[in-house]
């Protein structure tokens, strides 16, 4: 055997070891997110709607299911002697449905529609990067200005692995949180658990609506 077929002979070998380490790296590495099916064709644009004036976004919610999303919410809300206003976002941050219930002002529903678009651009509820942020002015002004929100009440809607829209909640009640959770899991399905709220954080930090103000016909709860 000559030098050249040697020097061949222990690259390859080394380039085997080398793809070898490298697959045992990839084995290693945890998996992604599952396929867990397809979404269930309820929850979506009907095809042929959809198709009627060129639009192909079938894999977005319909309209349908997005109105009902907002009627959950909206009596939730009543419920607990609150208002709220509601937004549901397309795949694209297009608006599909979005009411405004009455006492609500602008702050209120532009808050709601950043939620919204801040859980469809980051694929988890907006509340995570209020956890990130908590006391902390820095990262919530750098959050603001990547067009981020970050407030609770914002949720992205996920089928089977497979996000097909955004809803956002606001209303200044402190009860934005559960409105939005209260309605997903009605319509939906179920969610994970929420996550905990960050040492220190205010009682009220993990969505629960404020006291009833003197005076309410509420049994012990309020909006504002």
């Amino acid at each position: 055997m000559n030098r050249t077929s040697s020097i061949l002979i222990m690259a390859g070998a080394a380039l085997a070891l080398i793809g070898g380490a490298y697959g045992a790296q990839q084995a290693a590495k945890p998996p992604a997110l599952t396929f867990s099916g397809p979404v269930p064709s309820q929850f979506l644009i009907d095809p042929q709607s959809g198709s009627k004036f060129g639009v192909h976004d079938h894999m977005t919610i319909s309209a349908e299911v997005a109105e009902k999303l907002a009627h959950s919410c909206e009596d939730f809300a009543r419920q607990h002697n609150a208002t709220a206003t509601v937004v549901i976002l397309d795949t694209a941050g297009r608006i599909i449905h979005e009411h405004r219930m009455d006492g609500q002002s602008y702050l209120n529903q532009k808050a709601a529609e950043e939620k919204a678009r801040t859980a469809l651009l980051t694929r988890e509820p907006s509340r995570i990067i209020t956890a990130r942020s908590y006391e902390d002015l820095s990262t919530q002004m750098r959050m603001t200005q990547f067009g981020l929100n970050p407030q609770q009440g914002g949720y992205p809607i996920i089928v089977n692995d497979q996000i097909i829209g955004a809803l956002g909640v606001g209303g200044g009640a402190g009860g934005e949180e559960l409105c939005a959770r209260h309605a997903l899991e009605e319509v939906i399905g179920p969610l994970p658990p929420i996550t905990p709220a960050p040492p220190g954080a205010r009682d009220q930090y993990n969505g629960a609506f404020a006291p009833a103000r003197p005076g309410t016909n509420a049994p012990g709860q309020q909006g504002g």
